[in-house]
């Protein structure tokens, strides 16, 4: 058989890549995918340098991605519950931007029939989404601020809407990504960059709220989710980043906050729990997944040199692009 994929040689070089490779061996599955996702935040620290690769184990070269959609292609001997030509979600660490992937029978899932595979596509960011909501410890009627609208961010919006918080206050710079956290639900929608609008929220919400969840990535997000977090509340900082970060110690030890990081490969069961819950709530309609008509992607030499090189650029004008496998 022949595997095609997106490889990465070497630090900001990104190849189109063919080998020849075999059957699953025991415990996996191979899984024919149709569609893999690239999320943007994590595949630009990992492509920039090596740094944070000690949470995927490897380092380059490799082939990466982590969110692929099929069907099973050919499973290992000691596989069981799964067949040839069941729709699946594959979760490796890497490997995902690929035509075949193996994955670990532990590492897959049956989508449900009234799914749609590009649908599916967007577990993993949807996982990380529910399962930061249940690491920030909410319950129905807590207040939380959700800082940053980008694919993670919209669906964590709409389950804190499905969960009962209020009121959910949501912040970004674009304009349109606020009107959207509108329409999925959010009670607030703000400027990040416009300070007397958050210290008129702070006072209206009565000192801020009860967990502030930082999805940008940026050091200015992760001080803000400590500004908006009111007395004994909790920050959590979702986004993966290996760098330093400059924090206002200040107000965590004035307010007593709770601060927690969220790599989700920490709490594997959880982890399955919430891919398995972002698939329900798709399949009820109670979430949709970001627009993606428009950024569905032949995985050629010249398009993946070109959507990698927005990557790199952090071009916010890139919207959740697909490559398209099959």
């Amino acid at each position: 058989m022949l595997r095609k994929s997106i490889y990465w040689p070497k630090a900001k070089d990104v190849e189109y890549h063919e080998e020849d490779t075999g059957q699953p061996k025991d415990n996996d599955i191979l899984i024919e995918n149709h569609y893999s996702l690239v999320s943007q935040s994590s595949e630009r620290e990992w492509l920039e340098n090596d740094r944070s690769h000690v949470v995927l184990g490897t380092t380059f070269p490799f082939i990466p991605g982590y969110s692929s959609v099929g069907y099973v292609k050919a499973i290992g001997a000691s596989v069981s519950g799964f067949e040839v030509g069941d729709k699946v979600i594959g979760a490796p660490v890497y490997g995902a931007h690929s035509n075949l992937t193996y994955v670990k029978q532990q590492d897959v899932y049956h989508v449900p029939e009234n799914v749609h595979l590009d649908d599916a596509v967007f577990y993993n960011l949807g996982m990380t989404a529910i399962y930061t909501l249940q690491n920030s410890g909410l319950k129905l009627g807590h207040s939380i601020a959700l800082i940053g609208q980008g694919v993670v961010g919209q669906i964590a919006t709409q389950v804190a809407k499905a969960s009962g918080f209020h009121p959910i206050v949501t912040f970004d710079l674009e304009e349109n990504r606020r009107q959207r956290a509108l329409e999925n639900g959010a009670d607030y929608a703000l400027d990040p960059s416009d300070a007397a609008a958050i210290e008129d929220l702070i006072k209206k919400l009565a000192g801020g709220v009860d967990a502030a969840i930082d999805m940008s990535g940026s050091n200015a997000g992760m001080n803000l989710a400590i500004h908006l977090t009111k007395t004994l509340g909790t920050t959590v900082f979702c986004t993966g980043n290996n760098d330093p970060q400059l924090l206002n110690y200040g107000e965590i030890f004035i307010k007593c906050l709770t601060v927690k990081g969220d790599f989700v490969n920490t709490q594997m069961a959880l982890q399955r729990k919430c891919i398995n819950t972002f698939l329900w709530l798709l399949s009820t309609g109670t979430i949709q997944v970001p627009d993606h008509e428009n950024t569905i992607y032949e995985p050629t030499e010249a398009n993946i040199k070109k959507i990698y090189g927005r990557v790199l650029a952090k071009d916010r004008t890139l919207n959740n692009p697909i490559f398209k496998w099959n």
